[in-house]
C-alpha cells in the first residue's frame, strides 16, 4: 500500500477545551473548505447498514426473502462466528425524543407471547441452517426487552439458551428502560448469563429527564443502576444524548457532573454519548430554537470528551467511552473468543421485527410490522423481508463506514488486501482529504487511519461521502421522500 499523503491544517486549537465560540469558528472554517460536511438534519440516517436501510426498504427490487441456500452462501459465506441482535419493539411509554413509528406502547400479553414464540421459531431455523457457526455475541435491544412481563422474558431467555447457548462473553449486552428494570427481570437476565446492561437514560439533569421521560423521576434511573450492580451485572453502560430539546449549557453541566460522580464511584463502567437527530420525523424539526444549535451540540460532545480524558477513560470508537477495567476485560474476552467484532469479519444477524443484518456478501432487513414478522416465521421461514447482495466495492464501503462510526481506527491496508487496491482507491482518496482537513491521520506502521478530536465531532458527516455514487443517489432520493412526508413517513 502506498503511503497516504497527509497535509494537516496548522491549527493549535484544542477542540476539547475550546469555548463554544472558538469551536464554532473552527467548524465554520472546516465547512468553508468542505461544505459537504455541514450537517443536514434531513439526511440523518441509520448508518449501521450498507447500503443504508432506509433506501433498501423503499426500493421494490430489494423486497424479497432469500432461500436457505442464498442465506448460507451470501449471509454466512466464509464467516465462522456471529453476533445476534434480538429486537423487542415494546416500551412502557414513548420518550419525548423517540419517533420510531413501529414502537408499541399499547400492547398486551397475547401479542408479546406470540412475538416471543416467533423469535424462538426464527432462532431454531437459523441454528438448524448454521449448526457450526459460533454464536459469539448477543445484544437484546429495542424498544426494551424489560418491557416484557417476567414470565415472557424468562421464556425468551430459556429459548435463547436452548437454541444458541448461554452468552459466551460478559460483553453480551441487554438494553433496559430503568422504569421496567424490576429486580425479578434483572435476576432472570443474570441467571441466563448476562453480565452487561445498558440503560438509556439520555440525560442526568433531573428536570430534563422528567421532561423527556413522561414526568418520571430521575431517581428511578439511578436506583436501577444501583440495583443492577447488586443483582450481579458486572458492567453497566448508560446512553446519554446531546442536543436534546430544552437542553441548555447549564443542564449539560448537570449531566456531566453526574456522569463524573457515577464514573468515579464505579457505579457505571462505560458511557455512550450521541447526538439527537432532529430529522423530519421529529416533533422539533423545522422549529428554530427548539433544540440546541449544531455548534452547541458539538461543544457538548467536546466537553464530554475532555471529561473522560481527564478521568483516564478510553474512547473505543467515537463517543464510546470505557473505564480502564472495562477495556482490559473487553480485550481479554475478545481474545478468548478469537473473534474480530468488526463488520466484514463476523455475521451480524438481527432477529425480530424491524431488525437489520450484515452478512458476508449481503445486507438484509426483517419485516417492520410485528404481525407480518410473526406470520413470516410461523410459516417456517426467516423474518427477512428485504435482501440485497453486495459486490466487493459495496463490501469495502460497508467495512470502512462501520470503522468510521464505531471503531478506534479505520483499517486501510487490510481492506485493500481483502478487496483490492483499486476497490479501496475511492476510500483512500477520501481519507487523504480528511487528513488534509485535520480530521484524522494515518498510522503507516499499522496501515490504519484514526480520527482526530475534530474528526470525531463530524464523523457522521464523513460517512456518506464514502458511499458509492449509485447508492448515494438512491439515498438522496429516499431522504427527499422522507422529508416531504415528515411525520407521516413510515420507514427507517
Amino acid at each position: 500500500m502506498d503511503r497516504m499523503k497527509v497535509f494537516r491544517f496548522d491549527e493549535s486549537l484544542d477542540v476539547n477545551t475550546a469555548t463554544e465560540s472558538e469551536l464554532g469558528a473552527r467548524l465554520e472554517r472546516l465547512w468553508d473548505k468542505a461544505p459537504e460536511l455541514r450537517p443536514r438534519p434531513e439526511m440523518h440516517d441509520y448508518q449501521l447498514t450498507y447500503p443504508p436501510a432506509v433506501q433498501m426498504e423503499k426500493r421494490d427490487g430489494y423486497r424479497r426473502t432469500p432461500t436457505d441456500e442464498e442465506y448460507l452462501r451470501d449471509a454466512v459465506g466464509a464467516f465462522n462466528a456471529a453476533g445476534y441482535y434480538f429486537h423487542f419493539g415494546f416500551c412502557k411509554y414513548r420518550c419525548r425524543y423517540c419517533f420510531h413509528y413501529e414502537l408499541l406502547t399499547r400492547h398486551n400479553d397475547e401479542l408479546m407471547s406470540r412475538y416471543v414464540d416467533a423469535l424462538s421459531l426464527e432462532m431454531r431455523h437459523v441454528r438448524e441452517l448454521t449448526p457450526k457457526l459460533k454464536p459469539a455475541l448477543y445484544f437484546l435491544g429495542g424498544g426494551t426487552p424489560t418491557a416484557l412481563p417476567v414470565h415472557l422474558l424468562e421464556r425468551f431467555l430459556k429459548n435463547l439458551v436452548t437454541h444458541f447457548g448461554p452468552p459466551r462473553t460478559s460483553m453480551s449486552t441487554v438494553e433496559a428502560k430503568p422504569v421496567t428494570a424490576s429486580d425479578d427481570k434483572l435476576r432472570a437476565l443474570v441467571q441466563a448469563g448476562f453480565r452487561r446492561i445498558n440503560f438509556g437514560v439520555q440525560t442526568l439533569d433531573p428536570e430534563l429527564y422528567a421532561f423527556h421521560h413522561q414526568k418520571e423521576d430521575m431517581r428511578v434511573a439511578l436506583d436501577a443502576i444501583e440495583r443492577a450492580r447488586k443483582l450481579g451485572f458486572e458492567y453497566i453502560n448508560i446512553d446519554i444524548m446531546t442536543g436534546l430539546e430544552r437542553q441548555t449549557p447549564e443542564s449539560w453541566q448537570k449531566t456531566l457532573t453526574e456522569i463524573e460522580r457515577l464514573a468515579t464511584s464505579g457505579a457505571v463502567d462505560s458511557v455512550f454519548i450521541y447526538p439527537y437527530h432532529d430529522d423530519p420525523r421529529s416533533g422539533t424539526y423545522g422549529k428554530p430554537g427548539a433544540v440546541p444549535s449544531i455548534v452547541q451540540t458539538a461543544h457538548s460532545d467536546a466537553q464530554a470528551r475532555a471529561l473522560f480524558t481527564r478521568l483516564g477513560w478510553k474512547e473505543l470508537g467515537a463517543r464510546f467511552y470505557r473505564a480502564p477495567r472495562h477495556v482490559r476485560r473487553e480485550i481479554l474476552e475478545l481474545a478468548k473468543l478469537r473473534v474480530n467484532p468488526a463488520y466484514g469479519e463476523v455475521l451480524y444477524h438481527g432477529l425480530g421485527n424491524s431488525s437489520f443484518s450484515i452478512g458476508d456478501r449481503a445486507t438484509f432487513l426483517n419485516h417492520r410490522d410485528v404481525q407480518d414478522y410473526c406470520a413470516a416465521v410461523e410459516k417456517g421461514g426467516l423474518g427477512i423481508a428485504y435482501w440485497r447482495t453486495l459486490d466487493n466495492a459495496q463490501r469495502a464501503t460497508r467495512d470502512v463506514t462501520f470503522d468510521l462510526l464505531y471503531s478506534p481506527f479505520t483499517r486501510v491496508r487490510s481492506r485493500a488486501r481483502k478487496y483490492g487496491a483499486e476497490t479501496m482507491a475511492h476510500h483512500r482518496k477520501q481519507l487523504e482529504r480528511w487528513a488534509e482537513l485535520g480530521l484524522g491521520e494515518e498510522n503507516w506502521l499499522l496501515g490504519t487511519f484514526s480520527l482526530s478530536p475534530l474528526g470525531k465531532l463530524v464523523h457522521q458527516q464523513l460517512i456518506p461521502q464514502h458511499y458509492l455514487a449509485e447508492d448515494r443517489r438512491e439515498l438522496e432520493e429516499t431522504m427527499q421522500r422522507r422529508q416531504q412526508e415528515g411525520r407521516r413517513y413510515r420507514g427507517y
